[in-house]
């Protein structure tokens, strides 16, 4: 296990692979650790003593996860035999973990790439390319006009840090009992706030007067930005505060020497997915490994939104981050 590893090195890991991101950030496995108390690590994998790959893992109640509660976090690497790699270097965390040697190793595995026999493959990140270009390059005439309107519609956004946390949370917790999801709880992002090294993380709110209408968390690594979380409030949809995050989101990240702007996870084929569609994006499936067939998958249960949502707002916001430790 490292501690640290240089910029340099990583890239020259990772070869031509695009998604190096937030999730790999060393200073993730602290935050995490602060937050929810699990134990994780960051390993370099060598060859003959010298390094082929870099892999950022939490135990999570004796299971190995990379990464909780971000849509990335797999083996970098540019050496083609990933499944190779994982075969070998997964008994050797796991049992840095448990004191125990085993190759029945209980596994969640978010990676660019299928690596085992059980595999769901239905969630995609939807990005856009902005190195060296200008906002008005990258974003479609349509959703530049859109943004436009919205500040004609009386709304304003800035950006800043933990002081904007609390309407970062207004917006997120509403829109999450709105979709029927579990919060994730505050302390994480205020610990994401004042712990994040190594990159980028700011809040943006969209205001309607002096009301938080719209919301999200922009984190970056090695010129890869991501909006890791991001809500509207329904009620204010028409007049257009996601796009307005949006432009001012990737202008930042334009202007902070960025190379890629993502949009998030987001079900195949979902209406959200269809949104950020039409701000041209590419496309990349991200495929959560597991060890084992997942026999049941509270995410899945088509009764749990609909029973989330009738839940009073105070009550979601309590048991929400009960359900992070379970659900990740």
């Amino acid at each position: 296990m490292v501690t640290d590893i240089s910029p340099e090195l990583m890239l020259e890991l990772a070869g031509k692979e695009r998604f190096v991101t937030h999730a790999h950030n060393p200073c993730i496995i602290d935050i995490l650790l602060k937050t929810f108390g699990w134990k994780g690590g960051v390993f370099l994998v060598l060859e003959k003593d010298l390094p082929i790959g870099y892999f950022p893992v939490m135990s999570v109640k004796g299971r190995i996860v990379s990464m909780p509660h971000f849509s990335f976090g797999g083996l970098i690497t540019c050496r083609i035999n990933r499944k190779d790699i994982y075969s070998a270097v997964l008994p050797k965390i796991y049992k840095y973990f448990s004191g125990s040697d085993s190759h029945d190793i209980p596994y969640l595995l978010r990676d660019t790439e299928s690596i085992g026999n059980f595999v769901q493959d239905n969630k995609v990140i939807s990005w856009i390319d902005i190195r060296n270009k200008t906002a008005k390059q990258v974003i479609p005439a349509t959703q530049l006009s859109k943004a436009h309107k919205a500040m004609e519609n009386g709304l304003t956004c800035k950006d800043g840090g933990i002081e904007l946390l609390a309407d970062f949370y207004h917006v997120y917790s509403r829109n999450m009992l709105r979709l029927g999801s579990p919060v994730l709880p505050k302390p994480l992002f205020a610990n994401i706030l004042n712990g994040y090294t190594n990159g980028y993380v700011r809040v943006f709110c969209v205001y309607k007067e002096k009301k938080p209408v719209g919301a999200a968390f922009l984190m970056s690594y090695l010129g890869f930005f991501e909006n890791t979380w991001f809500s509207t409030l329904q009620n204010y949809n028409n007049l257009l505060p996601a796009q307005l995050l949006h432009h001012d989101m990737i202008k930042f990240s334009i202007s902070n020497s960025g190379h890629t702007y993502s949009f998030g996870r987001s079900t195949s084929g979902s209406g959200v997915h269809e949104f950020k569609r039409r701000w041209g994006t590419g496309e990349a499936i991200i495929y959560w490994n597991y060890d084992k067939p997942v026999s049941l998958d509270i995410r899945k249960a088509e009764f749990m939104p609909k029973l989330w949502k009738l839940l009073p707002l105070p009550v979601a916001n309590i048991l929400g981050p009960v359900l992070a430790r379970i659900i990740y």
